[in-house]
């Protein structure tokens, strides 16, 4: 089953406990494969564990769409800013022209 080697480490543990195993604190990624490939649901009932690992791959993947869509909602509220805020400075440039803001300096007339 070649579909365990793209679960994640979380995911692995999840598998191991939805198919009844026990599954220490700091076991490691290939542990908790090992854990799973070496166990009798996965020698005699490899449906249970298919089912497992494709609810583990299939939640990873709404996961990453709702984080898609969140990100996408993240920039259209950026970019809605930063329209408003060219909306502001376009509105200030109009009450004030560029020459108002560069003073010249005044002639000097030397008298003697």
């Amino acid at each position: 089953m070649s579909d365990i080697a793209k679960l994640k480490k979380d995911e692995l543990r999840i598998v191991a406990e939805e198919i009844g195993l026990v599954v220490n604190e700091g076991m490691k990624k290939s542990e908790l494969r090992r854990l799973i490939e070496d166990s009798d649901v996965f020698k005699n009932d490899n449906e249970a564990v298919k089912s497992a690992v494709e609810d583990a791959l299939e939640n990873r993947n709404k996961k990453s769409d709702q984080d898609s869509e969140i990100e996408i909602e993240r920039l259209k509220m950026e970019r809605i800013k930063l329209e408003l805020q060219l909306a502001q400075v376009k509105a200030n440039g109009n009450n004030t022209s560029f020459d108002q803001g560069c003073k010249s300096e005044p002639e000097n007339h030397w008298i003697a």
